[in-house]
């Protein structure tokens, strides 16, 4: 019964509340999102965190995981023009934003327009991140920084391969 009406439930946020560009099958919705309207492409089976903040070009794969209140965010003010105050500059251009498969995000994390994250990675709670994450990098910081490495090489290619088997299950 539970199942159920969390089905129902996402399918109203799917319809009333928020749009998507895209959204796969069995996507999970936190309450309270905001979520630019048809700009963001959901992967199947994501979870999306109360209280997060999608603006841009986004798009996020299959399995991945945004805890409560991330924000990926950019497109700021220009702000280098002499003579033409911040407020009157207009706004960089938007460039895309990919989160790849089975990617972590903890609480509180900013990620900058932008900027890749590889399958597999993980941004600890609180991280600013402002450029790439390799696939199964462990990041942590402000600026996020490489800490460690989720998993050794072989165990990379054994998590690839299931990741790979699980997209075409999903597609297919």
């Amino acid at each position: 019964m539970k199942q159920f009406l969390l089905s129902i439930y996402t399918l109203f946020q799917r319809v009333f509340l928020y749009r998507f560009r895209a959204i796969g099958p069995g996507a999970r919705l936190g309450r309270r999102l905001f979520v630019f309207p048809g700009r963001v492409s959901l992967g199947a089976r994501c979870y999306i965190g109360t209280g997060s903040y999608l603006d841009g070009d986004i798009s996020i794969g299959d399995c991945t995981m945004l805890a409560n209140n991330v924000a990926i965010v950019g497109g700021d003010h220009v702000f280098d023009l002499p003579g033409v105050m911040m407020r009157d500059g207009g706004r960089e251009p938007w460039k895309p934003t990919k989160i790849g498969r089975d990617v972590w995000i903890g609480h509180g994390a900013i990620i900058i327009n932008g900027v890749n994250l590889g399958d597999g990675a993980v941004v600890a709670a609180g991280s600013v991140v402002t450029k790439d994450v390799a696939a199964f990098s462990v990041v942590a910081g402000n600026p996020a920084r490489h800490i460690k490495w989720r998993f050794d090489e072989t165990e990379q290619n054994v998590h690839q391969t299931k990741l790979n088997e699980g997209s075409q299950n999903v597609q297919g």
